[in-house]
């Protein structure tokens, strides 16, 4: 994968997450990993401010099995794996968890991430370095990077 690919165009035309033969034992290089580009991330058109996501987000994905996308690789409930990028003060949009749980994984910098209830709770918390966040079916997040931004790993299992 010679550059990024913006990620409108990388989920519309469902998106080649590894160009390169894979064999029985599955190895992925880096350099052949889609690199994706997001100007918003789950953007909400609905919210305003930070809740509607804004700022680029440079995301490698490293395994996808979630419909559009999907290598076939993985019998397990994975959807995703990627390494996300966040420019600084970028905000991942208010979105809902209806079919997966998902962990975010501090590698670099900061986030903030407020988590919502079904019933109208929130709950904020700033993730640093090594820190990690959990959110479960039915409920909802978004997120907002520091000053430095934020690069942090993301896993999620879809839950049948």
């Amino acid at each position: 994968m010679a550059e990024a690919i913006p990620g409108e165009t990388f989920h519309r035309e469902g998106g080649v997450v590894y160009d390169a033969p894979l064999d029985w034992a599955v190895y992925k290089r880096g350099a052949q990993m889609a690199r994706v580009v997001y100007e918003a991330t789950h953007a909400n058109a609905a919210e305003t401010g930070d809740r509607a996501g804004h700022g680029r987000n440079e995301a490698t994905w490293v395994f996808a099995e979630e419909p559009g996308i999907a290598e076939g690789l993985c019998a397990s409930p994975l959807d995703l794996f990627i390494d996300a990028r966040l420019a600084p003060h970028a905000a991942i949009g208010l979105h809902e968890h209806t079919t997966t749980e998902e962990v975010y994984y501090m590698l670099e910098g900061s986030l903030v991430v407020t988590t919502l209830a079904a019933d109208g709770r929130e709950s904020t918390s700033e993730l640093l370095v090594g820190d990690a966040h959990l959110i479960r079916v039915g409920q909802s997040h978004f997120a907002v990077a520091g000053p430095d931004g934020a690069r942090f790993v993301t896993v999620a299992v879809r839950v049948p």
